[in-house]
């Protein structure tokens, strides 16, 4: 016969996790980026912001899809979102796709939900 457990603790989980409290659709990446999942929308009359959910936000891009104008505008709009340099902003994946990974060095992230989530009511 086997012998009881009454006596053992259950182990509990008293820690969350910093990723917790954020949307899944911005990330940490080691040692100081941060991933940000992107859906694209090109060719629209101005840039902004128009859906900051947990899959993923939303960007309508004044540039049209050809020859890479999106991508360079997309990322031009996002530094000037989170107040980087341009060189901070990289496509991670999906440069021919309207669902983009974004990388953003050196920057934290709470400061990214910060920044998107005021851009994004505006």
């Amino acid at each position: 016969m086997a012998p009881s457990k009454k006596g053992k603790a259950k182990a509990e989980k008293t820690e969350a996790t910093e990723s917790s409290k954020f949307p899944a659709s911005i990330r940490s990446v080691p040692p100081s980026s941060v991933a940000i999942t992107i859906h694209a929308k090109p060719g629209a009359k101005s840039s902004s912001i128009t859906d900051f959910s947990e899959d993923a936000v939303g960007v309508q891009i004044d540039a049209p899809a050809k020859d890479g104008e999106a991508n360079a505008a997309l990322l031009d709009y996002i530094s000037s979102v989170l107040g980087v340099k341009r060189r901070q902003v990289s496509i991670g994946s999906g440069s021919k796709s309207r669902d983009k990974v974004v990388i953003v060095e050196e920057i934290t992230l709470q400061s990214v939900f910060d920044a998107l989530t005021k851009a994004s009511k505006c």
